[in-house]
C-alpha cells in the first residue's frame, strides 16, 4: 500500500487531527458551558482561577542547536532553538546592537483547527511579540552587526503558547551561553467578564477571545525579568478594562515569580552536571599517568 507522503503525523497521545467536528458547529452558549460552569464561572477541569498546570522542562534536546530547550505545561508542548551568533551581511547598514531573529512555528498536528504549513499572520504576530520580549534580556551589545538565529517549534498547542514559548527560548539562550541580563519568564491569563484564569488551555482562550457579548474578554501574556523586577512585553488581544488589566498583570507578575525559581534550579542542575562531567575527566586523565608512574617505578626497583 502506498504511503501517504503529504500526511505528517503527530507524536503519540497528541491531539487527533481534525478537520470538521461537532464542537466546530456548537454555538458560543454550549461551548462555554462546556469549559466553564454557567452557574458559578469555575473551570470544568477542576483548577482554580489563580491555579496553573504542571510545567516540565528539559535542556539540550536538539544536538546542532548551541543550545535548545523542550519546555511542557499541561498538554502544550514547544522546542525552542538557538544557533551561534552570525554575521549581518555586509551590504546592510552597520548596526552597534547585535539583532535576534526569531521564527515560530505550528506544526501540522499541533491543534484540530491548523492544517496549513504555510506561514501566517499568527505565527508572524506570536514572532514578533517573542522578538520584542527577548530583544531586552539579551546582551546585544556584546556582539554588534552579529544576528542570534532563534526558531520555536509548537509540537502541540493547548494554550498559553507564547508564554510557553517566551520561557522555554530564555532557557535556550542560557543553554546557548548567550550573555544575558537576567532570565526571563512569561506567563498567560484569559479574561471573561469579572473573572481571569490563569494558564488557559486552548478552549478557554477560544471562548475568551470571542467575547460574545459587549464586556472584559481577551487574553494577556506578560514577560517577566525577574531578578531586575521589569516587564520586558505585555501582549493583549481583545477588550479589557483599565482596572481588570491592573489586577491581571498582578496575577501575572505573581505567577513569573512562580516559575522563575523552576528556571533557576534547571540551570543550576546544567551546571552542576557540567562540574561533575569535567572533574569526571579530570580523574580519567589522571588515573592512566598514575598507572604509567607505578610500572615504571616498579621497573626500577626490579
Amino acid at each position: 500500500m502506498p504511503i501517504d507522503q503529504k500526511r505528517i503525523n503527530g507524536p503519540e497521545g497528541s491531539l487527533p487531527y481534525q478537520i470538521f467536528g461537532s464542537t466546530r458547529d456548537k454555538a458560543f452558549q454550549v461551548r462555554l458551558e462546556d469549559v466553564l460552569d454557567p452557574t458559578t464561572g469555575n473551570r470544568k477541569c477542576n483548577r482554580q482561577d489563580t491555579e496553573s498546570r504542571k510545567y516540565f522542562m528539559k535542556l539540550g534536546v536538539v544536538s546542532t542547536a548551541k543550545g535548545s530547550a523542550y519546555l511542557e505545561l499541561g498538554n502544550t508542548k514547544v522546542i525552542v532553538s538557538v544557533f551561534d551568533p552570525r554575521e549581518i551581511p555586509k551590504q546592510n547598514t552597520f548596526r552597534e546592537l547585535g539583532e535576534l531573529y526569531c521564527d515560530l512555528k505550528f506544526s501540522p498536528f499541533a491543534c484540530v483547527h491548523r492544517k496549513n504549513p504555510q506561514t501566517d499572520a499568527e505565527e508572524r504576530s506570536l514572532a514578533a511579540a517573542m522578538t520584542k520580549a527577548l530583544q531586552p534580556v539579551v546582551c546585544r551589545h556584546l556582539f554588534p552587526n552579529f544576528q542570534i538565529d532563534i526558531f520555536a517549534n509548537v509540537l502541540e498547542d493547548d494554550g498559553s503558547v507564547l508564554g510557553a514559548v517566551i520561557t522555554a527560548a530564555g532557557l535556550a539562550l542560557s543553554d546557548a551561553t548567550i550573555s544575558m541580563f537576567d532570565i526571563v519568564t512569561a506567563t498567560t491569563v484569559a479574561v471573561y467578564g469579572d473573572r481571569i484564569y490563569l494558564d488557559p488551555t486552548l478552549a478557554e482562550e477560544r471562548l475568551c477571545l470571542e467575547g460574545s457579548r459587549s464586556g472584559n474578554h481577551g487574553v494577556i501574556t506578560l514577560a517577566k525579568l525577574h531578578t531586575l523586577d521589569q516587564t520586558s512585553e505585555i501582549r493583549l488581544a481583545g477588550n479589557v478594562s483599565l482596572d481588570l488589566l491592573k489586577n491581571a498583570c498582578q496575577r501575572l507578575n505573581e505567577a513569573n515569580n512562580d516559575v522563575a525559581p523552576v528556571v533557576q534550579q534547571m540551570l543550576v542542575s546544567k551546571v552542576q552536571k557540567h562540574m561533575s562531567e569535567i572533574e569526571a575527566e579530570e580523574v580519567d586523565d589522571e588515573e592512566p599517568e598514575d598507572k604509567e608512574d607505578l610500572e615504571t617505578s616498579g621497573v626500577i626497583n626490579e
